[in-house]
């Protein structure tokens, strides 16, 4: 969808006007056109508190003319790499890690590290954060969120189950056994939701093991075929035992409103911490944030930018782009508008602003995100190319053995195979 923003239009016009008015009027938004061009992905909470922010720089900046266009994360994808090809990119788009090395390369981002100090202002965020979009001494993007991945626990139903609660010590080891043993004495519930195909939360599974996911270079996988085949056996075992549900169910997980966690059938999810805010008003009882389990103690967790706010090579508005990027990330009033919608706020400063409570699901995850923030390993480096065709085989290949498709055996042969071709 595309919106055209400028101050003299929003005088007279609602919100929604507006956007239906543009529809038929608007051009791409792309780096050739007159304005400015913003795009972002995500859904109606994203979608609408975007909105927000581009009304609010139409407000401060009255001679500025956003087309802006937004759709859901696979639909955006497709329409940016047709504009990239076509060099008519929006002037400033929101990046994912996932794709981030694939633009990189390509030479479809701008190094933004000429912006930095000057009129993009980074000092208030960590430095895993803000150097999240670094690749080979370039910045390609500004980190619009802190994220870690979290565990989502709904206490009450692990009681009305007469379960054992759970805390923080759980390892892989002691989270299986209790999740069977939930699943097993339940007729229908399931301990936890099946993550064996979560390539995220497998990275801090590898990263327990003392290694990372990708050598080095990003030319190659950096851990054993042992690793792999532990990871997809556990699930395996998991969804035999009613650990996890079959895989009938879970290929039906699309929208925040059919994870198994929001439909009662478990007590126990996982994802990234903000996505709680999303999550929680499906469920009717409150929910909890914890660390993942881990091996045996040791946290394969990192905190870590993971959506950026990126400039196109091909713009001819850079140093306008490079204005709306900081208005994006440090603008009090765009702080506040945004809330944790895109994830927990960059900077600590943010964080204060907005002053969230901490009972709250937003609140909960900012507490999160400060709680673990000293305590993780250093953050990988960016993704490397090919990252988003691994990530997409590693669910499939998880599905696959769920519906008994494939052997964990020939999946891990798959995905090795695949990996050769994605990263060299």
């Amino acid at each position: 969808m595309n919106t055209n923003f400028t101050r003299r239009r929003m005088l007279g016009t609602t919100l929604a006007g507006m956007a239906a008015a543009s529809l038929a009027a608007c051009g791409s938004g792309g780096s050739g056109d007159s304005g400015l061009g913003l795009s972002w992905y995500g859904g109606d909470p994203v979608h609408e508190a975007m909105k927000k922010l581009v009304e609010l720089y139409a407000e401060k900046h009255p001679d500025a003319d956003i087309t802006t266009q937004y759709s859901a994360f696979a639909d955006y994808w497709d329409k940016l790499a047709t504009q990239t090809a076509g060099r008519s990119a929006p002037d400033v788009m929101r990046m994912s890690m996932s794709y981030l090395s694939d633009y990189a390369d390509r030479g479809a981002l701008a190094d933004l590290s000429q912006y930095v100090g000057d009129t993009i202002d980074l000092g208030d965020q960590a430095p895993d954060v803000a150097d999240s979009a670094s690749l080979d001494g370039a910045l390609y993007g500004v980190g619009q969120s802190s994220i870690a991945l979290a565990a989502f626990v709904d206490r009450e139903l692990i009681a009305q189950a007469g379960a054992p609660d759970v805390d923080e010590s759980w390892t892989w080891d002691s989270f299986a056994a209790w999740a069977k043993d939930l699943g097993g004495s339940s007729g229908d519930l399931y301990g936890s939701m099946d993550q064996g195909g979560s390539f995220q939360l497998f990275e801090a599974y590898v990263r327990e093991a003392g290694t990372e996911v990708f050598t080095d270079d990003g030319a190659g996988l950096a851990f054993d075929r042992a690793v792999l085949e532990q990871w997809w056996e556990y699930w395996h075992d998991m969804r035999a035992h009613r650990g996890a549900p079959p895989a009938s169910v879970s290929a039906e997980v699309a929208s925040f409103d059919t994870w198994p966690i929001a439909k009662g059938l478990t007590p126990v999810g996982f994802g990234f911490v903000q996505q709680i805010a999303f999550l929680q008003p499906y469920v009717d009882r409150p929910l909890d944030i914890l660390t993942p389990p881990t091996t045996g103690g040791t946290s394969g967790l990192y905190v870590k930018s993971l959506d950026f706010w990126s400039i196109a090579s091909t713009s001819s508005h850079q140093d306008e782009a490079a204005e709306l990027v900081d208005f994006l990330v440090n603008d009090d009033e765009a702080i506040t508008a945004l809330g944790v919608v895109l994830g927990v706020p960059p900077s600590q400063r943010a964080i204060e602003l907005l002053g969230l409570d901490p009972s709250t699901p937003e609140g909960k995850a900012v507490d999160y995100v400060s709680r673990i923030s000293g305590s993780v390993p250093e953050a990988p480096p960016a993704w490397p190319v090919g990252y988003n065709e691994l990530l997409t085989l590693f669910t499939k290949l998880n599905q696959d053995i769920g519906f008994e498709e494939s052997s964990v055996a020939d999946a891990v042969a798959a995905f090795f195979d695949a990996a050769e071709g994605a990263l060299s």
